[in-house]
């Protein structure tokens, strides 16, 4: 599946989003410009992040919201984000992906009821209290939102859960 659309249509939402915060960097302060960040770009970017993540087009969101971190911390164009993700403390956009899909995940197990690989094996197997990933034979499913959700949050410790 392809999110190209998607991408477009976001990269434009936020975009918009990029040239408020540049205007108003000179204006207001770095806590009230990280305030319209989380306010204005962040709440578009979680919106369907477990599904157009791994697209190869995701990468325009990518280069956009660092611009937009490097004009919230006033830093040039070849700085590093990552001290900056650190200082504004916000989440690099792999974490937030595996915050989202182990979220998605605990908010809908009783919806979706997956299934543990105790019910679906007979044998005594180390991964029995793991969620069953469904068995396919093509890449594309098996990196497909759905199985990767569900591997990210077999790997969470299991007091965590």
């Amino acid at each position: 599946m392809k999110w190209n659309n998607h991408i477009k249509f976001l990269s434009s939402k936020l975009n918009k989003t990029y040239y408020m915060i540049s205007s108003l960097k000179n204006l207001m302060s770095p806590y009230v410009l990280r305030t319209m960040y989380f306010a204005c770009f962040h709440v578009h970017l979680r919106y369907g992040l477990t599904l157009w993540h791994g697209d190869p087009e995701s990468i325009r969101i990518l280069r956009l919201r660092k611009k937009v971190l490097r004009i919230i911390c006033k830093a040039g164009r070849h700085i590093s984000c990552r001290n900056i993700f650190k200082d504004l403390n916000i989440l690099p956009l792999l974490c937030l992906y595996i915050n989202e899909a182990v979220c998605c995940v605990e908010s809908n197990m009783e919806m979706i009821k997956y299934e543990y690989n105790e019910k679906v094996h007979d044998h005594c197997k180390r991964q029995k209290s793991d969620l069953h990933t469904q068995i396919c034979r093509t890449t594309l499913f098996k990196n497909s939102s759905a199985n990767v959700v569900i591997k990210l949050y077999d790997k969470l410790p299991k007091t965590i859960k």
